[in-house]
Order: C-alpha cells, then structure tokens, then sequence
C-alpha cells in the first residue's frame, strides 16, 4: 500500500537530536537531521548531488552541513554555499531537497510531502502531548525501536489491546482470566479527526507493571487509546481504587509515534509518564524496563513475524477473520485508504 506523505511524523525526541548529524530513513527516503546553532531542527535530504556521499557522515560548519566526500556545504535550507573546487561555481542542481519540521512538546515532527501543505495546527494536538514537559506532575521515559513491518500492523497493534494478555502477561497485559475473562468492557468512539479504542475492567487486580505503583490488591482499570492519521496514537491508562472517578489513582499518559521507514519497516517512537513516584529512580528504571521489554522483546516479534507470514503488506487482500474487538483497527484503516486515494488523485 502507498504510504501518505501529506501527513507529520515523528522524526526523533528533541533530546536525541543535538549537533551531530544522524540518519533516519523516512517513507523510503533517507534524511539528515541536525540543530543549528541557535538549536533550530533542520532536515534534508542525505546524498549529496555530486557523487551521492552520505552527508551525515560530514561535519557541521556554523549552520552548513559539509559533504565527507568533496567538502561541498549547503545551508539549513538545502542550498549550496560553498564550493572548495576550481574557480568555486556553483551549479544550479547543487540542492539538498529540505523537509518542514516543527518542535514541541519535545518531538520533532515532519513533513515528507508537499510543503505548501506543510500545516503545524495539524499536528496531535498538545492536550496529548503536553504531558511530556509536565515535569511536577510525570515522570517521563522516552524511547524508540524499529519494527520489522508494515506500520499499519503496528497500528493494529496498538488500537485492539485485546491482545496484551497473551503477548504480554509478565509485563503490561496481566493474566487473560483477570481482564478479557474477568468482565472487559471493549468500546469504540469515533469523530472527524480520530478513531478511539477504549477498555474498561472493574475490580481487576494490577498488572505486573502496575504492581509497584498501584498498593491494593485490586481496582478499576481503564484504557483509552487514540489514533490519528496518518500514525499518531495518544494513551492514557489509568486505575483507581474500586469505585473511585477516573484520574483519582494511577495515571499513565503514552504515545505511540509510527513513522514508516518503507512500506516493511517502522520507526516506533514511545513515550511514557506515571504520576506516582515521580521522584523514585528505582519506579522509572522498571517503568522503562517493562515498556522496552513489552514492545521490544513481544509486541515487535510477534507483529513482525505476522508480517512475515502475510507475506503482503495488504492486509485485507488476504481476507482476514474480523472479530467484534477488530473495529476500531478496520475504521482507521480505512481512513488511511482515503487518505492514500485522495493523495493518488
């Protein structure tokens, strides 16, 4: 399937990206990222013109990217600026193509299509976001892993976690008699801008990493998971004593940032906060323990190996077996086949 272009994706965490050049490969292109020296993100394209060097593997000078190969620099927009070769021409195809990005809420995010269309009050909104500069309120984890496949089975993935008990029953997921056999409530909500799975579970006993925040044996459990295209999936997770309104125990906010390295492969950005120890290093260190173990060492087998067995990265094209819990997922995917229609016209 075609992947949008006309959407913001997350390029990297505002913290990881700094004066070194790095490489990331976004919707089957490869990019530079780099700060200015004002801390201004810039991303363009990674081959320079002339023999098609990686200019990550160059240097900065002031606000110019240097080319390893030839010494060739382009500035922040793309444009070259200097040439360290004959009388110094430069020819007019010495370009670096560059991509919109916009910083907040430590993500940067961008834009690989076109950027006339390139506009931030498109981006998730803050209200989910903001959480990660809340620093009195959260304590906040941030980290990133590549899947190998199709970024719409991670999106699956995330919008029916149905499937946490059986892929994650010693870290995030819990026992299946204690939530899908222990009286789960799955719902779907859906508006113009988002598809929205939601979970409820009254009186069900914390998971293996809710145990050390949450200190009774048992209590109300719920889960909102939202997505937004073209594959931003805003989180919150919460559990109460029995009874008690939402908000008034643990509260876990997460992101899940998807960006398609190629039609196969994913970037998957997490982001992940609690607003109970917030001060104790030992709850963060297993906090981020069991989100790596969860997505690293369950979620991205288990997704890339479906991959694998599909052999096609058209899902429908296969037929699959549709369950009750499967509607969310198949809502957004069809927006996502909207989306790439309207961007085929």
């Amino acid at each position: 399937m075609p992947l949008i272009k006309n959407a913001w994706y997350c390029a990297a965490w505002s913290e990881t990206l700094t004066r070194q050049p790095m490489q990331r490969k976004f919707l089957g292109d490869t990019i530079v990222l780099y700060r200015t020296e004002r801390g201004d993100p810039v991303a363009l394209s990674n081959r320079c013109p002339h023999r098609f060097a990686p200019m990550h593997k160059g240097c900065l000078k002031g606000d110019d990217i240097e080319c390893p190969y030839h010494g060739l620099r382009f500035d922040a927009t793309g444009r070259c600026v200097h040439n360290p070769h004959g009388d110094g021409h430069i020819p007019k195809a010495a370009q670096l193509k560059s991509y919109p990005l916009f910083e907040r809420d430590g993500i940067v995010w961008i834009w690989m299509g076109d950027p006339e269309r390139a506009d931030p009050a498109t981006v998730l909104d803050s209200q989910y976001t903001a959480f990660v500069r809340d620093a009195k309120t959260f304590a906040v984890g941030f980290g990133d892993l590549q899947v190998k496949a199709n970024y719409l089975l991670v999106m699956d993935n995330l919008l029916d976690l149905t499937h946490a008990p059986y892929v994650h029953p010693n870290t995030v997921g819990g026992r299946p008699e204690d939530s899908i056999q222990g009286g789960m409530h799955v719902g779907f909500e859906e508006d113009e801008q988002s598809v929205t799975s939601t979970y409820f579970v009254p009186d069900m006993p914390p998971t293996p990493q809710l145990q050390p925040l949450f200190p009774l044996p048992a209590g109300d459990f719920r889960i909102h998971m939202r997505w937004q295209p073209s594959s931003a999936l805003a989180m919150r997770l919460t559990m109460t004593p029995p009874g008690q309104p939402d908000g008034s125990g643990v509260v876990l906010p997460l992101l899940h940032l998807l960006t398609p390295i190629d039609e196969s492969h994913t970037h998957y950005f997490f982001a992940l906060a609690r607003n109970v120890a917030i001060d104790v290093p030992a709850a963060h260190e297993a906090m981020m323990e069991f989100a790596r173990r969860a997505f690293e060492e369950e979620d991205e087998p288990m997704i890339a190996a479906c991959q694998e067995q599909m052999g096609t990265t058209d899902l429908f094209s296969l037929k699959p077996v549709l369950l009750q819990t499967d509607v969310a997922s198949v809502k957004a995917r069809r927006r996502v086949d909207a989306l790439v229609q309207q961007e085929g016209r």
